[in-house]
């Protein structure tokens, strides 16, 4: 026995000291992965020295002799904090994530590799400017000796048991294409859905569910547009085949019975309604505390950890030996600041959402080996694809092409479509965007967007002298006639793209009257102006409307109180269906029928509503508007998935809103997709629903808007390794804010940044953003800043005092 004991005793401390040596070993490899902060370090390719300076925060202060030598050394610090989220933007569309993930990303790298982005990457690499490749060229430089110099790999690489692959010139290109795959329709889905709809029903029901405005229209040169007039023949009214297939179809029913569209089923569980976008707005000098114009922005994304965004500023000479300071934020992956101020002009973006893209219905063979083309039939383009995946063989893949672009498909009728968009073309990515760090005035700014290669965003640019201005920033394609709200054909040469639109041609709109300008997603211009935009999916102009009230409701401002605008969460936009629910669902009949309801109407029953956390009134009235949507739309939604599943609510759930209140007001009697007896048990049936949801787990009283909008900001790994999350994401706090309202923020999606700035008053500019600068949880300022966003507590525009610094030395 006593030998057994100490053989057991043996045993154990062995394993101890197996554990202890492999948790040594663990926490060296986390260690050593923190990136390099004080001291010196020898780059290869800078022509002189330049310096890393950080504050407290992390905040990034790189000051070098010229613009190729802070190319270098904003890689070397991007590849030092961020490397594994730069190497998640290149493969997420390069189509490359099984090779770090497995047999979970194959799918969607099989669904990416149709637009061959890093064959696309490599072409544009090779016919980009002299001083765009240059610039490319030397932040690649700056990345590999930033990888090289960690003492170990990113953490992240430890967990998945990979190695970090070194960064290429292409895969810079690659970062830009991911945001456009993040910011623009990569599959043509709301097209699809459009088509579908315009090809199934009545001309009259399309027009009524695809309408031009709304009554929350806000265009900055203020166009409206009236929607359309409720269908007088009954619904549906069969246009086409495709509906009277469907009506007579064994799995046509009038309830619910298959799983709806997966956003419908997210939506019904986490009530979200998630839009990428943005807001951003500006003020003349004439009505400015500083006599400059003041840019504010706020772009919104979804929130991970880190944030998409690393804050620095920078200082270097241009060729003619002309200082430059430049504040803002960058995006890890590329060289450029994205935002910001550079003591003359201030800029922002916003997502457009105008028309990039267009559907190709392909006329083909019989066999469908052929389509045709202006110049007769022509032969599919195959292209073989191989994606690595860890832990098993490589998958191969064939994608089919067209002289137009990739087919992704077919619709309802069994024809192929193909896809044409802007991010397939050669001037889709370039560095152009480097010219605002030195323009000196809103008129230059301009210039520089009409030639940048990015994701075309609503540029909001103010300068020094007091101007402000938007424009497009951006390619915009020529068609060769209106065309492309929905899918056509491009057989016989009638419907093409011509180009790019010159810049002289590009839309904009400088120094109003009133000296104020806005965009948040909804339409910006009317006219001819809108007909070379398009309309690819805008959002309703609720946050657009708020915003200009808010703008309007004052004489003058300074920095603090467009930071306000930004932080505004009153409810505008839920005000009519509160007074909707007061006046026609919670009616005395209704009452005397549901004795609980008149608990609702005493809560809904108040001034001032808004998403605060404490708030039980607006998430009532938010959560009973969706549930009255679902179950409006939902066997419409089932039946027009089961007709083509390109078929996507999410993509025209926005524009929805104008025939959905039409409706519950006018309740009319030829809408034969209702499953309930009559509109009073619709929204019966919807109010009880959301009281259902709202008090599963407490009262009435306690389920407040807050305990349903917790944050959730999360490393894309800590759901994926037990026990981690702790160390790594963001604490759980209940949010204020929502997605109809300029303070947009959701359990994981919302403002990934918060800046406003007025050129040469930068002392006095406010930003701050989620999560924090870095991307290790060992770092001295992991997460230290976000406490200020959930807060909305405005923090310096500049980096603070200098806590460290590091010397990089030339060879």
């Amino acid at each position: 026995m006593k030998h057994l004991k100490n053989t057991l005793l043996v045993i154990f401390f062995m394993l101890l000291l197996v554990f202890a040596t492999l948790s040594t070993w663990v926490y060296s490899q986390i260690d050593s992965a923190l990136p390099q902060l004080e001291g010196k370090r020898t780059l290869y390719g800078l022509s002189t020295s330049a310096t890393i300076e950080r504050d407290q925060q992390g905040i990034a202060t790189i000051k070098a002799d010229n613009r190729l030598d802070l190319a270098i050394a904003t890689g070397f610090i991007h590849a030092q904090e961020r490397f594994f989220q730069m190497d998640l933007l290149r493969r997420n569309s390069a189509g490359e994530l099984s090779s770090l993930f497995g047999e979970a990303a194959i799918a969607y790298d099989s669904d990416i590799r149709r637009h061959r982005f890093r064959e696309r990457a490599s072409a544009i690499v090779a016919q980009l400017a002299k001083a765009d490749l240059a610039l490319i060229k030397a932040y690649t430089r700056g990345v590999n000796q930033g990888l090289k110099y960690l003492k170990a790999a990113p953490f992240e690489y430890l967990l998945l048991r990979q190695e970090p692959v070194e960064w290429q010139e292409e895969d810079t290109i690659l970062t830009v294409l991911s945001m456009y795959i993040d910011l623009q329709y990569q599959d043509g889905k709301r097209e699809r859905t459009l088509g579908l709809l315009q090809s199934t029903l009545s001309p009259e029901v399309f027009a009524f569910l695809n309408p031009k405005g709304s009554r929350w229209d806000a265009a900055i040169d203020g166009s409206k547009f009236p929607s359309s007039p409720l269908p007088k023949a009954p619904w549906p009214s069969a246009s086409s085949e495709d509906l009277a297939r469907l009506l007579t179809h064994p799995q046509f029913t009038p309830s619910l019975i298959n799983p709806i569209p997966s956003i419908l089923t997210r939506e019904k569980t986490l009530q979200s309604e998630e839009f990428p976008g943005s807001n951003n707005w500006a003020v003349g000098g004439a009505i400015s505390s500083t006599g400059s114009a003041i840019v504010a922005n706020d772009m919104h994304l979804g929130l991970r950890v880190p944030n998409i965004w690393f804050r620095a500023s920078f200082e270097y000479k241009t060729a003619n030996n002309s200082a430059v300071k430049v504040t803002g934020a960058t995006l890890p992956g590329t060289p450029n600041m994205i935002i910001g101020s550079n003591e003359h002009i201030a800029w922002g973006f916003t997502n457009s959402y105008g028309d990039w893209s267009d559907i190709i219905v392909l006329e083909t063979t019989p066999d469908k080996k052929q389509y045709l083309t202006p110049d007769g039939y022509q032969d599919f383009i195959k292209h073989k694809q191989i994606i690595a995946v860890k832990g098993q063989d490589a998958v191969n893949i064939t994608v089919t092409d067209t002289i137009w672009g990739p087919v992704i498909g077919e619709n309802a009728a069994g024809d192929l479509l193909a896809y044409r968009w802007i991010a397939h073309d050669n001037a889709a990515v370039n560095l152009a965007i480097t010219g605002l760090e030195t323009a000196k005035n809103v008129e230059q700014a301009f210039a520089i967007a009409a030639s940048t290669g990015m994701p075309a965003q609503n540029l909001m640019v103010g300068d020094k002298q007091g101007n402000i201005g938007w424009t497009i920033m951006g390619p915009i394609p020529v068609r060769s006639k209106a065309f492309g709200e929905t899918p056509t054909s491009w057989a016989n040469g009638e419907n093409q793209w011509l180009g790019l639109l010159p810049a002289v041609d590009y839309p904009k709109h400088i120094n109003p009257k009133d000296a104020r300008l806005w965009t948040a997603n909804s339409r910006v211009v009317g006219g001819e102006m809108l007909n070379k935009i398009g309309n690819g999916g805008y959002a309703i102009g609720a946050r657009s409307s708020q915003i200009k009230h808010n703008l309007n409701a004052k004489a003058s401002f300074d920095e603090q109180a467009l930071l306000n605008i930004a932080l505004d969460d009153s409810a505008k936009f839920l005000l009519p269906w509160q007074a909707f629910m007061l006046s026609e669902v919670l009616t005395e009949e209704m009452l005397a029928k549901h004795s609980d309801w008149q608990e609702v109407k005493n809560i809904i029953d108040i001034d001032n509503l808004s998403a605060s956390t404490d708030s039980v009134a607006y998430r009532l009235v938010r959560n009973f508007r969706l549930n009255i949507r679902d179950q409006v739309f939902e066997i419409f939604n089932e039946n027009m998935t089961k007709l083509d599943a390109g078929y996507s609510f999410s993509t025209i759930r926005h524009q929805i809103e104008t025939p959905l209140w039409q409706l519950v007001n006018q309740q009319p009697d030829n809408f034969l997709w209702r499953q309930h007896e009559s509109w009073q048990a619709l929204f019966a049936a919807s109010l009880e629903k959301t009281l259902a949801q709202m008090t599963a787990s407490t009262t009435l009283a306690n389920a407040t808007w807050g305990k349903q909008n917790i944050s959730k900001v999360q490393h894309p790994l800590s759901r994926a390794v037990p026990f981690i999350g702790q160390w790594l994401d963001m604490p759980e706090v209940e949010l204020p804010g929502d997605s109809y309202m300029p303070r947009v923020q959701g359990k994981s999606f919302g403002a990934s940044q918060r800046m406003v700035v007025s050129p040469g008053h930068e002392e006095n500019g406010i930003f701050h953003m989620p999560t924090s600068q870095s991307g290790h949880p060992w770092s001295p300022y992991y997460g230290v800043g976000h406490d200020s966003w959930v807060k909305g507590q405005a923090g310096n525009f500049l980096p603070g005092p200098s806590h460290y610094k590091l010397t990089l030395l030339s060879y």
